[in-house]
């Protein structure tokens, strides 16, 4: 509803339609499942490519591969590093918003959910939780951060 309030029926909307659809299923399917499944992120990252060579909008289409390698990498990085606080399905993702966004809407996304994350834990510390849940649904933190960023960056 933000996208249709922001552009209208223009076809920046229809462009925007089949990216913020994916997004909203990765929400729900981390959320419920604890999963990102690349039947989701590969199509949407697919089609958000070639969203950056037909549509002569940024991100370029040097830009969106920029965006996805770093978008991408640094998560790769993070889930290297944590030993699973990060699993593949949030690489894709992250890469996909990389192809959308450029590098530095992945990065802020990224950012963003990070954040939003420590906040929801000292929530749960604050409220005498022993201990948070094991999985923080960070996906879908980034997944909705990302379609907020898709919808007011372009």
């Amino acid at each position: 509803m933000l996208a249709l309030r922001k552009v209208g029926f223009a076809p920046r909307w229809w462009q925007l339609l089949p990216l913020l659809a994916a997004l909203a299923l990765i929400v729900v399917t981390d959320l419920r499942m604890r999963l990102i499944p690349d039947v989701i992120t590969l199509p949407a990252l697919t089609y958000a490519l070639g969203l950056a060579v037909v549509s002569g909008r940024s991100p370029t289409l040097i830009e969106a591969v920029v965006g996805a390698l770093v978008g991408g990498g640094v998560v790769l990085l993070v889930a290297i590093v944590s030993r699973g606080g990060m699993g593949g399905g949030d690489v894709k993702l992250t890469a996909m918003l990389g192809v959308a966004l450029g590098w530095r809407g992945a990065l802020v996304a990224l950012a963003l959910s990070q954040v939003a994350g420590a906040v929801i834990v000292l929530g749960l510390l604050v409220i005498r939780r022993r201990r948070p849940a094991r999985h923080l649904p960070i996906g879908a933190l980034i997944a909705l951060f990302g379609s907020t960023l898709l919808i007011y960056s372009r």
